[in-house]
C-alpha cells in the first residue's frame, strides 16, 4: 500500500507530517494553532469524504507491513493534530483513538493540549462533556487517557464535573494509574530542567495562568497532597461512593497506608471538608449495593480508617447483619467488630450468631466466642439468647468452637446433621469417557472466501491443526488471486524477520526461513503468501534444523531452543506450506480432541492421495505415525499397497506410504519407551532422511540439555508424542517450567494427551497441586480432573507420589488435600482417596505433626460415608486404620488431635 509520504495529502497534512517527522515541535504547535483558512477548508473537506480513514490506515501494519516507532509516532501525531483542527469538539471526542493515546510521549501530550486550550472556552467545555460522555464505559486505559487530557482543561476553564454522571469512575481510574507510578516516560533533558528531581512516580499535566500546558509530576507523598491539587477531588470522591464499582480502581492493597482512600478521608474529617455523618451515610449507600471485590475492599479501608459513632451503628444494624453475613472476610470482620461493640437486642445477637458461625473465618468466630463468654460472665444477657448463640455456635465448622460452645452451654448441643453424601455420586464408575471428535473451528470451505484471520492459542492445540487443514482446502486450486489476498493480509509477517539482523545463523541464508523458528498458522500462512516457500526452500531448512540440532546451541542460532520434537512440528509445517495450492489435505490431522489419529482415516487419505497422484510430506506421514500409539500388529494384513511417494528424497519401494504403514502397524505402533531408555521405533528413521536422529538419543529426555521455553514444552510433546506423556512431564519438572500436560482453553484441549500416564506424570500432578502458585494449582487441577474423566488417572500412581512427595520432606498437606477434596467432589473420589489414606499414614509416623494435617483428617472424616463399604473393610484400610487409631489416642487437645477423634468416631473406632 502506498505511504503517506507520496500520497498527495492536502498542504495542511502535508505540513504537519513534515513539522512531525522534523520533531519540530515549537514550529508544529504554532503551526497547528493558527492554520491558513482556505488550508484548513480544504482539509476539512478531504477529511470528511475519507481522509479520517486513510490516517487510521496510516497505522494499520497489516496494510504498510513494519511500521517504526519514529514513523508510527509521527503518524500519530499527525491523526491526532488534523482531527482536532478540523473536527467539531463532539466529533473529536469520537474521533480520537483513547485508548492508543494511553502511550503517548510527554511532549505529544503538551502539544494537544495547547491546542485544545487554543479552541476556547466553550469549544473545550462542550469537548470534555462529549469525550467523558463517550467513554462512560472505557476501559482502563480508555479511562486513564481521557482523564489526563481532560482534567487540565477542567482545572483550567472551571467545568464543572458534577452534571458528568460518568466522570467518578473514569477519574478514580485515572488516579490508580497516577498514585502507582504508571503514568510515566523518560523525561527529556528539556522537561527536566524545570524539577528538582525528575522521577518515574507519576507524570501529569496542567494548565498554567498562561494557557500553557506544563508537566504536572507526582511530587506528593500521600493520596492527599495529590489530590489537594484537584479541586474536583473531595466532591468526585464522595460521588464515588453513590455509583456501583466506582471505588474499584482506588483499592491498594498492599500500598502504604497514606496511599489509601481511608486514609485520604480521615484527613478531610480532620480538615472538616467531611462530615463522619456524611460519609457513614455515603458508606451506607455502598454497603447495600452488591459491589465488586475492589470496591468492597476500599469500603473496608474506610471502615477501619474512619469508625462511625455507636449511635450511627446502633441506627445501621440490619444492613450491618447482612454484610457480615454476605461479604468477604476482609469487610465483614470490621463490621463485626463495629457491632460487637454496639448494643444489640437478643435477636439482632442471634442473628449474628448465625452468621457468624456460619461462615468458615476463624478469627471472626473466635471474637464472637470471646464476645459471648462477656455476656455470659457479666450476666447481661438473657439465658435463652445466649442459649441459642451457642447453639449456632456448635454448628461451626471449626472443631474447637464447638467444644468450647458445648463447655458454655454446660453438654452437648444438639445440632442439625447433615446426611453424607451419597457413595454413588462421589466414587468414580470405572467407565472411561472416551476422546471427543473435535468440531471443527472453521466452517466448511463452500466459497471462494479465504479464511478469518488465526485469532487462537499459540500452543500446539487441535484448532489449529484444523485451521491448518481447512487452510489447504481453501487455497487448494484457487485461483492467483488468493495468494495475493493472503499476501495482504499478513503482509506484517511476511516482512517482520527481515528487521532481525541478530538471528542471522549461517551465511547467506534467507531471512525468511528464521520465522519457523516460532511456529504457528500465521508464520505458516505468511511464509505460503511471501511465494518464496517452494521444494528448495524447504530442503535448505531442514538442513538448517537438523544442523543446529547436531551441535549445542548458540545465542545467534534461531533454532537453538528447538527439540527433535519441535524440529518435526517445524518441518511438518513447511512441507504443508510447499505442498498448499495441489494437496487439500494433511494426513496427521487429529481426528481426536486428545490426538489420536485414527488407522482407517489414514488409510482413506492415502487412498485418496494414490487415486490423485498426490506425494506424501515425510514429516506429516511420520507424525500421523506418532498419533496412531500403539497398534495390534494383526491389522497390518488389511493395509492395501499403497504405493503414495514421498514429496522429496528417495522414492524406492522401501519409500511408499503404504509399505511404511503395514511395517509400522505389524511392528505395534508407537510404544513410549523407559524412563532414560531411548526410544525405538517399528520402522527404521532411514525411511525418513529428514527426521532428526535425536530423536532416538536417551538425552531426549532432557532435552539434550537445550532452552526449552514456557509452557510450549508440555504442549509439544503432547502433541507430537501424545501417547508419551511422561516425557513432557520430566521436561516440566526438570526445567521447573510451570504449566500444564492439558491447557484447557475456548477452542477446547491445547495438547491432550491420548496415552496412559505413568509415574512421572503423577509425581508432576502432584507436585502441580501442592504448588504455592495458585495458577499453577488451578490448571492442573483442570488437567487432573479431565483426565479422571476419562479414567486416564491411576489412584495407585497418585498414591506413590502423593507419599515420596512427603517423605522427601514436602510437607505443603494443606493446598494439596484442598486440590485433591476438589476432585473428590467432582465424583473421583476412587482417584484420590488412596492418596489421602497414604497421606494420613505417612502423617501418623511423624515425631511432630506437619501443618495441614487436621484439614487433612477432616477431609477424610467428610468423606469416609462415601466410599463403597467394600473399599472401607479392615483388609482394604488396615494401615489407615492403625494411622488413625494412633493420631486419635494422642493425649492432646488440639485441633488435630480432636479431628482425629471425629474421624475415628465416624469409622466406628471407639466403640
Amino acid at each position: 500500500m502506498t505511504g503517506p509520504e507520496g500520497r498527495g495529502d492536502p498542504p495542511l497534512v502535508q505540513e504537519i507530517r513534515r513539522l512531525a517527522t522534523a520533531e519540530d515541535w515549537i514550529a508544529l504547535r504554532e503551526y497547528i494553532k493558527a492554520p491558513p483558512p482556505t488550508q484548513l477548508a480544504e482539509t476539512r473537506t478531504w477529511f470528511a469524504k475519507g481522509g479520517r480513514t486513510l490516517l487510521t490506515q496510516d497505522l494499520d501494519w497489516r496494510l504498510h507491513g513494519v511500521i517504526s516507532p519514529v514513523d508510527s509516532r509521527s503518524r500519530s501525531i499527525v491523526r491526532e493534530m488534523v482531527t482536532v483542527a478540523v473536527s467539531a469538539p463532539a466529533d473529536v471526542a469520537r474521533f480520537l483513538p483513547w485508548r492508543a493515546m494511553a502511550w503517548n510521549r510527554n511532549v505529544h501530550i503538551l502539544m494537544l493540549l495547547d491546542v485544545l486550550v487554543s479552541k476556547g472556552d466553550d469549544w473545550c467545555r462542550r469537548f470534555v462533556a462529549a469525550a467523558i460522555s463517550r467513554n462512560a464505559r472505557a476501559g482502563k486505559e480508555s479511562a486513564t487517557t481521557v482523564i489526563r487530557y481532560c482534567l487540565p482543561l477542567i482545572l483550567h476553564f472551571g467545568v464543572a464535573t458534577e452534571k458528568f454522571e460518568a466522570y467518578p469512575r473514569l477519574w478514580a481510574f485515572y488516579y490508580r494509574e497516577l498514585a502507582a507510578g504508571r503514568l510515566h516516560e523518560v523525561w527529556n533533558d528539556e522537561i527536566a530542567a524545570d524539577f528538582e528531581y525528575p522521577g518515574w512516580s507519576g507524570l501529569g499535566f496542567r494548565i498554567d495562568p498562561a494557557g500553557r500546558a506544563v508537566v504536572f509530576p507526582k511530587m506528593q507523598k500521600s493520596l492527599l497532597e495529590l489530590w489537594d491539587q484537584d479541586l474536583t477531588a473531595a466532591n468526585t470522591l464522595l460521588r464515588c461512593f453513590d455509583l456501583p464499582d466506582a471505588l474499584g480502581p482506588l483499592a491498594r492493597v498492599g500500598m502504604p497506608k497514606e496511599w489509601t482512600v481511608g486514609a485520604a478521608i480521615r484527613g478531610y474529617l480532620n480538615r472538616r471538608t467531611f462530615l463522619s455523618e456524611e460519609v457513614f451515610g455515603k458508606l451506607r449507600t455502598a454497603l447495600a449495593r452488591d459491589d465488586g471485590l475492589p470496591t468492597q475492599r476500599v469500603l473496608a479501608d474506610v471502615l477501619k480508617s474512619c469508625p462511625p459513632s455507636p449511635g450511627e451503628v446502633a441506627a445501621s444494624i440490619p444492613l450491618l447483619l447482612s454484610t457480615v453475613a454476605t461479604a468477604p472476610g476482609f469487610l465483614s470482620f470490621p463490621v463485626l467488630g463495629l457491632l460487637v461493640q454496639a448494643p444489640m437486642d437478643g435477636g439482632d445477637l442471634c442473628d449474628l450468631s448465625v452468621a457468624v458461625f456460619g461462615r468458615t473465618e476463624k478469627k471472626a468466630q473466635e471474637l464472637l466466642v470471646r464476645h459471648l463468654k462477656s455476656l455470659q460472665a457479666s450476666q447481661s444477657c438473657d439465658g435463652d439468647v445466649l442459649a441459642a448463640c451457642w447453639k449456632a455456635a456448635a454448628g461451626s465448622a471449626d472443631l474447637l468452637v464447638r467444644a468450647t460452645a458445648q463447655e458454655m452451654a454446660g453438654g452437648p448441643v444438639a445440632t442439625v446433621r447433615e446426611e453424607p453424601l451419597d457413595a454413588t455420586s462421589l466414587w468414580g464408575t470405572g467407565v472411561r469417557q472416551p476422546p471427543e471428535i473435535p468440531r471443527y473451528v472453521a466452517q466448511e470451505v463452500v466459497s471462494k472466501n479465504p479464511l478469518p484471520r488465526w485469532t487462537g492459542p499459540r500452543e500446539h492445540s487441535v484448532a489449529e491443526e484444523q485451521y491448518i487443514d481447512r487452510f489447504l482446502r481453501t487455497v487448494y486450486r484457487r485461483a492467483p488471486n488468493v495468494r495475493d489476498w493472503y499476501r495482504q493480509r499478513f503482509a506484517a509477517q511476511t516482512g517482520y524477520a527481515d528487521c532481525v539482523e541478530q538471528y542471522r545463523a549461517l551465511a547467506g541464508a534467507p531471512t525468511s526461513w528464521r520465522r519457523w523458528a516460532s511456529p504457528g498458522p500465521e508464520v505458516a500462512l505468511a511464509t505460503w503468501a511471501s511465494g518464496e516457500h517452494n521444494l528448495a526452500a524447504h530442503r535448505n531448512l531442514t538442513a538448517l534444523v537438523r544442523a543446529s540440532l547436531s551441535h549445542p546451541s548458540g545465542t545467534d542460532d534461531p533454532f537453538g531452543s528447538a527439540s527433535p520434537l519441535a524440529a518435526i512440528h517445524i518441518l511438518r509445517q513447511s512441507e504443508l506450506m510447499v505442498q498448499a495450492g495441489t494437496v487439500p489435505y494433511s494426513l496427521a490431522t487429529p481426528s481426536y480432541d486428545n490426538f489420536r489419529v485414527e488407522l482407517g482415516r489414514l488409510v482413506s487419505l492415502l487412498q485418496l492421495f494414490e487415486r490423485e497422484g498426490w506425494a506424501y510430506g515425510e514429516a506429516d506421514l511420520f507424525q500421523a505415525l506418532l498419533r496412531l500409539g500403539p497398534m495390534d500388529a494383526g491389522l497390518a494384513a488389511e493395509i492395501p499397497e499403497l504405493p503414495v511417494l514421498p514429496l522429496d528424497g528417495p522414492d524406492g519401494q522401501e519409500r511408499h506410504a503404504g509399505q511404511i504403514l503395514r511395517e509400522w502397524v505389524g511392528g505395534g505402533g508407537f510404544k513410549p519407551p523407559p524412563v532414560e531408555a531411548p526410544l525405538t521405533l517399528p520402522v527404521s528413521l532411514e525411511r525418513f532422511p529428514s527426521i532428526p536422529p535425536e530423536l532416538l538419543s536417551p538425552e531426549v529426555w532432557s532435552g539434550s540439555g537445550r532452552g526449552h521455553l514456557g509452557t510450549w514444552l508440555a504442549c509439544e510433546a503432547s502433541a507430537v508424542v501424545p501417547f508419551w506423556p511422561d516425557l513432557g512431564a520430566i521436561w516440566l519438572g526438570r526445567r521447573v517450567v510451570y504449566g500444564g500436560l492439558v491447557a484447557l482453553g475456548e477452542g477446547g484441549p491445547a495438547g491432550a494427551t491420548a496415552g496412559e500416564l505413568g509415574q512421572l506424570t503423577h509425581d508432576w500432578f502432584i507436585a502441580m497441586l501442592a504448588s504455592h502458585r495458585s495458577d499453577d494449582r488451578s490448571s492442573t487441577l483442570g488437567t487432573v480432573l479431565e483426565m479422571a474423566a476419562r479414567r486416564q488417572l491411576s489412584a495407585e500412581n497418585l498414591a506413590l507420589a502423593a507419599r515420596k512427595r512427603f517423605e522427601a520432606g514436602d510437607h505443603s498437606l494443606g493446598r494439596l488435600v484442598r486440590a485433591m477434596a476438589l476432585v473428590a467432589y467432582e465424583g473421583h473420589l476412587d482417584c484420590v482417596w488412596p492418596a489421602l489414606a497414604a497421606l494420613v499414614v505417612a502423617s501418623s509416623k511423624q515425631q511432630r505433626l506437619p501443618a495441614g494435617t487436621s484439614e487433612l483428617l477432616a477431609t477424610c472424616m467428610e468423606l469416609w460415608e462415601s466410599i463403597p463399604a467394600d473399599h472401607r473393610t479392615t483388609a482394604t484400610s488396615a494401615d489407615f486404620t492403625v494411622a488413625v487409631r494412633t493420631l486419635a489416642g494422642a493425649k492432646t487437645a488440639t485441633k488435630t488431635g480432636l479431628e482425629a477423634k471425629r474421624l475415628a468416631s465416624r469409622m466406628g473406632l471407639t466403640r
